[in-house]
C-alpha cells in the first residue's frame, strides 16, 4: 500500500529523513473481488436451471459453483435399471458406474470377492447373475477404460480420481470393430460404440468419430448416450456454423455438457446457425446461447426468445440474469464500501467517474423500466410456473426502482403454489416492503421481519447460491435500518451481512476483536455504544433480537468499553474516557487486539524527533492512566505541562507512536478504500476537532507552552514542534504538484525564531541541520 500521505508529501519529506524519522508502522485492510462484493436479491428459480447454473450472471467469466447437475447420471442408471430388471436399485447402479474406481471394481472381480465388496447392491447381484455375463464384461471393459485415454479420469463422471491404476496397453490392443459386432444386444452393441467414439475422440480420429455417431446414434433414440455422442460427434465437424448448431441441441437435451457446449460454441457465426435450425424451438436455443454469456443489457434476445418460445425455461434464465445484472448496476455502487458495479466495461471514464455514476445510474433505471413494462405486456399471456417467475422478476424490478407500493402489488400475485424458490424469492421481497414501508422500531415488526430472513436461511443448506442473496438482504436492511437512526441493529446486520457473503474472504468465519466493533467504530456514537452494550447484557431478547445478535454479538462486553472510550477521547471528553477505560480490566491493553503491538512507546515524547535507534518500545502502556494523565496536565496549566500535552496530543495524530488511541488501524494509501466499511478519511478528520490528520490541538498546546513558558529551550522546542505541525497540516490536504505550485509550504515566524533567538539551547544543538534551515526563506 502507498503511504497515506500525498505523494507531494513525500517528496518534500523524504530529504528531512536525516533529521526526523517516521516509520508507517501499521497499515491494515483487505479487499476482495468484484465477485464477492456484488449484491444479488433475485433467485427465483424454475425447475430446470440446475443445468444453467454456470451462467448466472456474475463478475467472473463463469458463475462459481461446487455442484454439477447429476440428471444425466441418473437417467444412464435408470436405463441400466430398465435392461437389467425392475428389482435393480438406480442408487446402487450409481455406486458401481460414478462412485468406485476401476482398481476397486477389478480388483474385487479377479479375487470373486464383487458380492462381498459391494455387499447388498442389487446391480451386482443382477451382474452376477449367468445371464448378465455379457453385461458384467462391459462394465469390466468400461472400468478398464476409465483409465485408458484420459489419465485419472472416469469416463463418464466429471469427478477427479487419484489412482495409480492405469492398463496403458489396453486400448492398443483392443479391436472395438469386432467387439461391437460381436454383441448381441442393442443395448450394450451402443454403448460399445460409444466407448470407442470417445476413444477415437481423443485419439483425435474425427472421421471414426462422425462414422460411429451415423451408425449407432443419429436414429431417433431415448438414451442418454445420444447427446453425449453428438457432442462429440458436433466437435470432429469443420463446419462451424454446423458444429454451433449441433452444440444447441446438445444444449438442449442433456444436462452434462452444457459447461462444455458454451466453452466451444462460437458466438460469431449467429446468422449461419439461426439458418440451419429446424423449427422456431431450436432458434429459441440458439438465441439463448447467444445471451447466456453477454453481459450487457439484452433485452432484444429476450423479445425474440420469446416470440418464439412463450414458456422456454431459457426465457426465464434470461429474464432472471437481466434482474441480476440491474441489481448490480444499481444496487452495488449503493450499498458497497467500493462504489462501483462489480462487472465495468473498459471505456468507463474512471478520471471522472462521479458524472460517469450519475449518467450511468440514469441509463440504467431507463432500461431498467423499459424491461419492467415489457414484462408486464407479456405477463397476462404466461401461465402457471413461467407465470410466477415473471411476476416475481416485475416485483423485484420495481424494489430496485423504489416503487414500493407496485412491488408490493406484484408480490401479492405470486401464486400461493409457486415453487418452493419463487416463495423464498416472495418473502425476500415482503421483507423489502416492510423494511421500506414499516415502522422498524416495532417489536412486531422486527419479528416479522425474522420470520421472513429465517425462511431464506432455512434453504441455504440446500443452495449455497443463497449466501449472496442473504449477504444482498442485510446489506440493504442494514443501510434501511441506518436511516431510521438505529445504529446497532444496522451495525449487526451489516456484520451479518458479510458472515453471509460466501465469497473469497473468510475473516468473518472466526471473528476476531476488530470484527465486532468495526461498523460502529466508523458509524457510533457513545450513546449507541451504551445501547449496545444494553443489547448484550439483555437477558430476554425478542427473537428478531437474538437472531441478529446470533454470531455477531461481542463475547466481551469489555471490547465495545474501548471503543466507547475510544468515541469519548476523540470528542475530547477526558472524563467520560477515564470513566470508561477505568470500568475495565486494566490489563486489557496487554491481552487484546494489537495494543501491545502499537502502543509502547513513551507518549510524551514526540516520535517525530526520534531517530529510529533511539526508539524504545517497551513502554507500559496503559490507556487508564494516560488519560488520567491528560486530565492532570489540563489542571496544572503550566508552560511545561502544556508541552506535554501537545508531545502527547501529536503522538495520538496518525504521525505519532500512540495512534492507537483514536483509531484502530492506520491505512498508509491516501486512495485506500477498506473493502467491508469504506473509506474512513472524513471521519478521521474530524477526531479531536482535527488533531489526527491537522495536529490542532497539537498546535494549540504548543503554542500555550511557548507563551507561557520562561525557558528558552522549552520555548526552542515550541518552536520547533509549532513548524512540524504546519508542515504536515499544510500538506495534509495537497495531492497534486499543481496544487503545491499554486500554494507552497512556507515555514513561518517560529523556525525564523529557532535559528536566531533559540540557536544556543540544547534543543537547536540537537536538533538542527542544513536540510532543516532550507525552509528559511
Amino acid at each position: 500500500m502507498e503511504p497515506k500521505i500525498s505523494p507531494i508529501f513525500m517528496r518534500a519529506f523524504n530529504s528531512l529523513l536525516l533529521l526526523l524519522s517516521v516509520q508507517f508502522s501499521f497499515a491494515c485492510g483487505w479487499s476482495v473481488s468484484p465477485e464477492t462484493s456484488r449484491l444479488a436479491l433475485f433467485k427465483a428459480q424454475r425447475e430446470g436451471f440446475f443445468k444453467l447454473t454456470p451462467f448466472y450472471y456474475s463478475a467472473d467469466n463463469y458463475y462459481a459453483t461446487n455442484t454439477i447437475s447429476s440428471v444425466d447420471q441418473e437417467k444412464n442408471c435408470l436405463e441400466w435399471k430398465k435392461k437389467l430388471g425392475n428389482s435393480i436399485n438406480p442408487d446402487d447402479v450409481h455406486v458401481i458406474l460414478y462412485e468406485t474406481d476401476s482398481e476397486q471394481f477389478q480388483t474385487a472381480f479377479e479375487n470373486k470377492t464383487l458380492k462381498s465388496t459391494f455387499p447388498k447392491n442389487t446391480f451386482v447381484e443382477a451382474l452376477l447373475l449367468s445371464k448378465n455375463k455379457a453385461f458384467l464384461n462391459y462394465i469390466l471393459l468400461a472400468k478398464k477404460l476409465e483409465y485408458g485415454n484420459v489419465e485419472y479420469t472416469k469416463w463418464e463422471s466429471w469427478d477427479q480420481v487419484g489412482s495409480n491404476y492405469k492398463n496403458d496397453d489396453l486400448v492398443d490392443t483392443f479391436d472395438f470393430e469386432k467387439k461391437i459386432k460381436s454383441a448381441k444386444d442393442s443395448f450394450l452393441k451402443q454403448r460399445y460404440a460409444f466407448l470407442a467414439l470417445r476413444y477415437y475422440f481423443y485419439a483425435q480420429q474425427k472421421q471414426n468419430v462422425i462414422e460411429l455417431y451415423n451408425t449407432y446414434f443419429a436414429s431417433e433414440s431415448n438414451t442418454i448416450l445420444k447427446p453425449w455422442a453428438l457432442y462429440y460427434n458436433a466437435l470432429c465437424i469443420d463446419n462451424k456454423p454446423l458444429q454451433n448448431y449441433l452444440l444447441s441441441k446438445v444444449f438442449n437435451t442433456c444436462e452434462e455438457k452444457s459447461f462444455a457446449v458454451l466453452q466451444h460454441y462460437n458466438w460469431k457465426l449467429t446468422v449461419e446457425t439461426l439458418a440451419l435450425a429446424q423449427n422456431d424451438e431450436e432458434r429459441s436455443v440458439i438465441l439463448s446461447i447467444e445471451s447466456l454469456r453477454n453481459p450487457a443489457p439484452d433485452l432484444k434476445a429476450i423479445k425474440e426468445i420469446y416470440a418464439l418460445s412463450p414458456n422456454s425455461l431459457f426465457l426465464s434464465f434470461l429474464i432472471g440474469r437481466e434482474v441480476n445484472k440491474l441489481e448490480d448496476w444499481i444496487f452495488t455502487p449503493q450499498y458497497t464500501s467500493d462504489g462501483t458495479p462489480s462487472v465495468v466495461f473498459g471505456d468507463t471514464d474512471w478520471y471522472n467517474y462521479g458524472k460517469v455514476k450519475e449518467e450511468n445510474f440514469n441509463k440504467d433505471i431507463l432500461y431498467l423500466r423499459e424491461l419492467e413494462y415489457y414484462l408486464i405486456s407479456i405477463r397476462e399471456q404466461t401461465s402457471g410456473e413461467q407465470k410466477d417467475y415473471i411476476t416475481a422478476a416485475i416485483a423485484q424490478l420495481c424494489f430496485i426502482d423504489d416503487q414500493v407500493e407496485e412491488g408490493k402489488k406484484y408480490t401479492d400475485l405470486i401464486s400461493n403454489k409457486a415453487n418452493a424458490s419463487i416463495q423464498m424469492q416472495k418473502n425476500i421481497q415482503l421483507a423489502l416492503v416492510s423494511l421500506k414501508q414499516d415502522n422498524l422500531k416495532d417489536e412486531k415488526v422486527q419479528n416479522q421481519l425474522y420470520t421472513y430472513f429465517d425462511s431464506v436461511e432455512n434453504l441455504v443448506e440446500t443452495d449455497h447460491g443463497l449466501f449472496k442473496n442473504l449477504y444482498s438482504l442485510y446489506r440493504i436492511a442494514s443501510s434501511d435500518f441506518r436511516k431510521k437512526g438505529d445504529i446497532v441493529t444496522a451495525g449487526l446486520l451489516s456484520m451479518k451481512s458479510d458472515i453471509k457473503n460466501d465469497g473469497e474472504y473468510s475473516e468473518y468465519s472466526n471473528s476476531s476483536f476488530f470484527n465486532y466493533i468495526g461498523y460502529f467504530d466508523r458509524n457510533a456514537s457513545v450513546k449507541d455504544m451504551d445501547l449496545l452494550m444494553a443489547l448484550q447484557q439483555k437477558k430476554d431478547k425478542t427473537p428478531f433480537e437474538k437472531y441478529i445478535c446470533s454470531g455477531t454479538i461481542a463475547p466481551n462486553v469489555n471490547y465495545y468499553k474501548d471503543l466507547k472510550g475510544t468515541i469519548a477521547f476523540r470528542n475530547n471528553n477526558l472524563e467520560l474516557a477515564y470513566e470508561t477505560f477505568s470500568s475495565m480490566p486494566q490489563d486489557f491493553w496487554e491481552k487484546n487486539y494489537e495494543y501491545k503491538t502499537y502502543l509502547n512507546e513513551n507518549p510524551f515524547s514526540p516520535k517525530i524527533l526520534q531517530k529510529q535507534e533511539e526508539r524504545k518500545f517497551d513502554y507500559s502502556f496503559n490507556k487508564t492512566d494516560f488519560i488520567a494523565k491528560l486530565i492532570q496536565l489540563k489542571k496544572q496549566n503550566t508552560a511545561n505541562s502544556n508541552l506535554q500535552l501537545a508531545h502527547a496530543y501529536f503522538n495520538v495524530s496518525y504521525l505519532g507512536n500512540s495512534w492507537m488511541m483514536l483509531a484502530y488501524d492506520w491505512s498508509s494509501g491516501a486512495s485506500y478504500i477498506d473493502y467491508v466499511y469504506g473509506d474512513n478519511t472524513e471521519n478521521e478528520k474530524k477526531y479531536q476537532n482535527g488533531n489526527y490528520y491537522n495536529l490542532k490541538m497539537a498546535k494549540m498546546y504548543y503554542e500555550k507552552a511557548l507563551k507561557m513558558s520562561k525557558n528558552s529551550n522549552e520555548k526552542a522546542m515550541a518552536s520547533l514542534m509549532i513548524f512540524e505541525c504546519n508542515y504536515y497540516n499544510h500538506y495534509a490536504e495537497l495531492i497534486t504538484a499543481e496544487e503545491e505550485a499554486k500554494n507552497p509550504f512556507k515555514a513561518g515566524k517560529e523556525l525564523v525564531n529557532f535559528y536566531s533567538i533559540y540557536k544556543t539551547t540544547p534543543t537547536f544543538k540537537k536538533y538542527n541541520c542544513p536540510l532543516l534551515s532550507s525552509f528559511i526563506n
